[in-house]
């Protein structure tokens, strides 16, 4: 009901000797009144939602995964080495930032710059998330001028900056929990105790792989694409702690099959429909993930009409070809090239 029916059924019950017209005594007192049964009603339809899994959001969908043991997976911070140039002698502190752009990194340790004028030090992203995931060269500066230190770089790329699991990736885990029991080491459970760490999307598990006892499990990251070596670390260690006694246990990152585009596009003209297409392919590759067998050359096809703009296609290539891609077990295919004719 909406706040003026709340009102006109409330003041249809007033005796008609009496003025209920706006401004009389009994609709300005029962004005508010009607306020706070339409927001009443509100909350209630709000935790009407919220009962149940499917409909769920922030921390009711947790407490509906708590249910069934699980909590949503913390975001992580990227971590990496800087190399710090300045003065012999010069301290660099601990907690001292450096910047790329406007994301700020923390060193992890006291260090002394030696002979050689730098030394290379850990850090890492006081930001959670991918954010800190930065190439080679990007960390130039210090947000704040120290003495006796020069300038800074990052000579290899920053990794493992994850962010906080998503109420999508959440319910998904409830459903595989409770649609697919876990027992005794059984693949399910495999698959709950990898997903189980921070930054892990899908994952395909493998029994016997290599003989009786062995199981291999091949994951990506959260953003659907190969997993660096501390993430796979991250899973193996903690399939370790919970695994059956027995069991030889493989952790391995699904490797990259490069998904290569090229098609000719009509459309109307619009800014931006060439990259909304690449974008719309990626999301279709991540939905698949370890999902399927193949990429298909239709759905490949449908993605690229949904994009806003884009009225029709000819001459699509994937792979050089006009067939569905196999995908092999343990890869995870990738956008590559996207040439537009």
């Amino acid at each position: 009901m909406t706040l003026n029916e709340i009102l006109e059924d409330m003041l249809s019950s007033v005796p008609d000797d009496y003025d209920v017209s706006a401004g009389s005594f009994f609709y300005d007192l029962l004005y508010p009144v009607s306020e706070q049964i339409l927001l009443l009603q509100q909350r209630i339809a709000d935790l009407s939602i919220n009962a149940f899994a499917l409909t769920a959001v922030g921390e009711y969908l947790e407490c509906k995964a708590a249910e069934q043991g699980l909590t949503r997976r913390a975001g992580t911070f990227a971590k990496g080495m800087v190399r710090i140039y300045g003065n012999r002698g010069e301290i660099v502190t601990k907690g001292a930032k450096v910047a790329a752009d406007n994301i700020l990194f923390a060193i992890d340790e006291t260090a002394t710059i030696p002979e050689s004028g730098y030394v290379d030090v850990n850090a890492t992203c006081i930001m959670v998330g991918s954010a800190g995931n930065v190439k080679p060269g990007v960390i130039n500066r210090f947000p704040v001028t120290l003495p006796g230190l020069t300038a800074v770089e990052n000579t290899e790329a920053f990794e493992g900056g994850y962010p906080p699991e998503s109420d999508v990736n959440l319910l998904e885990r409830y459903i595989e929990k409770v649609s697919h029991p876990t027992a005794s080491g059984n693949i399910y459970h495999y698959i709950e105790w990898a997903k189980e760490v921070s930054g892990v999307g899908d994952v395909r598990v493998i029994p016997l792989w290599n003989g009786n006892g062995t199981v291999k499990v091949v994951i990506v990251d959260s953003d659907n694409q190969p997993a660096g070596e501390d993430l796979i670390n991250k899973v193996k260690e903690h399939i370790e702690e919970e695994r059956p006694i027995g069991a030889d246990v493989t952790v391995v990152s699904a490797t990259a099959l490069k998904i290569n585009i090229s098609v000719k596009l009509i459309t109307d003209g619009s800014d931006g429909i060439q990259s909304a297409v690449e974008e719309s392919i990626k999301d279709y590759l991540a939905d698949e993930a370890l999902k399927k067998s193949y990429v298909s050359y239709a759905k490949v096809g449908s993605f690229i009409l949904s994009v806003l703009g884009v009225e029709d296609y000819s001459d699509l290539k994937i792979n050089g070809g006009t067939s569905n891609i196999s995908i092999n077990d343990g890869s995870v295919p990738v956008l590559g090239s996207v040439v537009f004719t």
